[in-house]
């Protein structure tokens, strides 16, 4: 089954269209925000998709997207039900899996983790009877059972029905390895199980489309099982349950009134949370915080739980701020956050505290996400402050906004603190602050930065810098604010940083970077953010109603 499996992803590699390029950090995704040429697509409330072809759709590329390894292991859990499901593969952020491949020790991860995942189901009587339903009265390829087992538990990990012959195959599957091993049924589901785990049918969200007219082999229309897929990562970040997969059979999805109502009972659900959730786990990194490293020598409040207790904070807060308050702004100035006992030390919260994460005010200077420690330690290195790393993901990842990288010969590196007389990071970067090489970028993204100087590499609150006094006071494009909190307060009253949320939204959706086409959907759907009071799920449900959602333009040379 391995070398079946390296063969279909390549076969599926060598299907994908050529996604633009770009990531959710490190590099210039976060672009300027595409330039249009005034024209205008249908509204997204439109039905162009149930009947007449649009002269003009205004969406970008697709292919075949793989799971990022967040959406293998709540994947598996779906079509499985509770086993211990890993998370597989190596691209954390939705939109880098959208242009990755597979590398040869994945292929092997995948294959491992298939085998592991059905041998747990079908080696356990209780747990199988429970995800099958049934019980195989032979090992013959036409059991009832076995047939059942492979179109059930086949639909729901490929995403729509299988073929009759593809039926055929995997209970063909089923009935030799039984054969070969003793004659149990059983041990025949198993690896037929493994299979359906490991094909490229469900590795990848299949986003391939249809061409909707012959006249136009560029203009496809992405079929009810592939929305269906789409709306489900989209709200869930996992495969479609039986509900929308019956929605799409029953041609619900055809019109924008069956799209609403099945997002809208998505959303009813708690797994939305989820799904929402990772939408900010791309962004900002969020995954970054499990593995965090820092010096305990200089950092002494570092521990191997304080990572994942940060990411479980900003969990928490956006969940309040997005999901609850329904009002994305709230996110950029909230005071509240959530502490254990080992954050509310960090913290500097006097009171009893133990491992449950309870709300709590945010202590003065704090307010908003850019002073929740995590999301500060992400963006320092293991020792000290990067003034400009967090200044430059504020830039890129908050407001969208593109910086070049630095000329190759310029020396970027501060001194280390110890070296020559003491200076806080205010003064080390005043240099390049006054190069006019350096000058551009560093007025750009250090003001921002070095609001943030008030909290070290991992966030713990200090008032001083190498015995210096700190000022956390800048100005953001003009306006002078006080500290950090302040600066939290006009970002989130700031037009880019609305834009820029719809903007990453639409990526994370679609899984590439806007082209100038898709401009006037963006427009769209910050309006309808804004008009909702900046509500984020009233803006998902409007892209999933959109045309860019539910078609795709191919270059030529991914035409059929």
């Amino acid at each position: 089954m391995g070398s079946d499996l390296r063969r279909g992803l390549g076969r599926s590699m060598a299907l994908c269209s050529v996604l633009a390029a770009g990531c959710y950090h490190g590099t210039d995704a976060f672009g300027d925000p595409a330039a249009t040429d005034g024209t205008t697509g249908d509204d997204a409330g439109s039905d162009s998709g149930s009947g007449g072809i649009p002269e003009e759709v205004p969406a970008g590329p697709t292919g075949l997207r793989l799971l990022t390894p967040a959406q293998y292991q709540n994947s598996v859990l779906d079509v499985l039900g509770p086993v211990a499901a890993p998370a597989v593969g190596q691209w954390r952020s939705s939109l880098a899996a959208a242009q990755g491949g597979v590398a040869a020790a994945a292929v092997e991860d995948y294959e491992e983790a298939a085998h592991a995942l059905a041998a747990e189901v079908f080696t356990n009587p209780a747990l199988r009877t429970q995800v099958t339903g049934c019980e195989p009265a032979s090992a013959a390829a036409d059991d009832a059972c076995i047939t059942a087992v492979v179109e059930t538990l086949g639909r729901r990990a490929w995403r729509r029905p299988l073929t009759e012959d593809e039926i055929t195959r995997y209970a063909s599957v089923a009935t030799t390895t039984a054969g070969l091993l003793g004659g149990d049924p059983w041990i025949g589901i198993q690896h037929a199980v493994a299979g359906l785990l490991q094909s490229p049918h469900f590795l990848y969200r299949v986003e391939l489309g249809t061409p909707v007219s012959d006249d136009d082999p560029f203009l496809v229309r992405l079929d009810a099982y592939e929305l269906a897929s789409r709306i489900s990562y989209l709200v869930w970040n996992s495969t479609p349950d039986d509900a929308l997969l019956d929605a799409a059979a029953a041609g619900e999805l055809e019109q924008t009134a069956g799209i609403s109502a099945q997002v809208e009972r998505l959303f009813a659900s708690p797994r939305a949370r989820t799904g929402v959730i990772q939408l900010f786990v791309d962004m900002y990194d969020l995954d970054a915080l499990l593995s965090l490293q820092k010096d305990p020598a200089l950092l002494p409040a570092f521990t191997p739980t304080v990572g994942p207790a940060l990411r479980e904070e900003l969990f928490r807060v956006i969940d309040d701020t997005v999901l609850a308050q329904r009002d994305y702004r709230r996110l950029f100035d909230t005071q509240q956050g959530y502490v254990n006992a080992e954050l509310a030390q960090l913290y500097g919260i006097a009171g009893e505290f133990g491992p449950d994460f309870t709300p709590v005010t945010l202590p003065e200077p704090r307010g908003g996400v850019l002073t929740l420690a995590g999301f500060l330690a992400i963006n320092s290195g293991e020792a000290s402050t990067s003034p400009t790393k967090r200044g430059l993901t504020v830039r890129r990842v908050v407001m969208c906004q593109s910086i070049p990288p630095p000329p190759p010969d310029v020396e970027a590196d501060l001194p280390e603190p110890g070296e020559g007389e003491p200076m806080t990071k205010r003064q080390m970067l005043e240099e390049h602050r006054t190069d006019p090489v350096c000058a551009t970028c560093h007025n750009f993204t250090d003001p921002i930065g070095l609001a943030l100087e008030s909290y070290d590499a991992l966030g713990g609150f200090r008032a001083t810098d190498q015995g210096l006094a700190i000022d956390p006071s800048g100005d953001l494009d003009g306006t002078p604010f006080a500290d950090a909190a302040a600066l939290g307060t006009l970002l989130a009253d700031n037009s880019a940083t609305s834009d820029c949320v719809v903007r990453n939204l639409y990526r994370y959706a679609s899984g590439h970077i806007e082209q100038p086409l898709e401009q006037p959907t963006i427009d769209e759907l910050t309006t309808e953010l804004v008009d909702n009071g900046h509500d984020l799920p009233a803006a998902i449900a409007a892209l999933a109603r959109s045309e860019s959602f539910r078609f795709a333009n191919l270059s030529p040379e991914d035409a059929p």
